[in-house]
């Protein structure tokens, strides 16, 4: 069982994987191959904080549903584990505790629930223009 901290924090990081998924779309991100900007997948809903990534990075991250990408500092270490380390950004990985709920607030998983409602209106109120 996992605590309520952990679900939340969980979601929050969700809602911010929708958001760089939902941008991830734009076509203009991708014309010319340089890397890209996504929002750091932290917990912090306050956090508009960027992440230079090529779009192979992100896709490593995203091919496991427990790993996010948040600015180094953003970790919290009661709750993940840093599985990757640079410069300027750390992937973390959730533990499989979570595993049922990082699914279904999973976008490319396509799920309908609570969690995925919760997170989905905390992605909305994120605006990726602002930084």
């Amino acid at each position: 069982m996992t605590s309520d901290r952990a679900h939340d924090i969980a979601l929050t990081e969700a809602a911010f994987r929708i958001a760089n998924e939902r941008m991830a779309r734009w076509d203009e991100r991708h014309s010319d191959g340089a890397p890209e900007r996504y929002l750091c997948e932290c917990a912090s809903q306050p956090c508009r904080e960027r992440i230079s990534l090529s779009r192979e990075q992100y896709e490593a991250v995203r091919s496991d549903v427990k790993r996010f990408v948040v600015v180094p500092g953003h970790v919290i270490p009661d709750l993940e584990t840093v599985v990757q380390s640079s410069e300027s950004y750390e992937v973390i990985e959730k533990p499989s505790a979570l595993m049922d709920l990082l699914i279904e607030t999973d976008p490319r998983h396509q799920r309908s629930g609570r969690a995925a409602e919760a997170a989905q209106a905390l992605a909305d109120e994120i605006d990726p223009q602002t930084t």
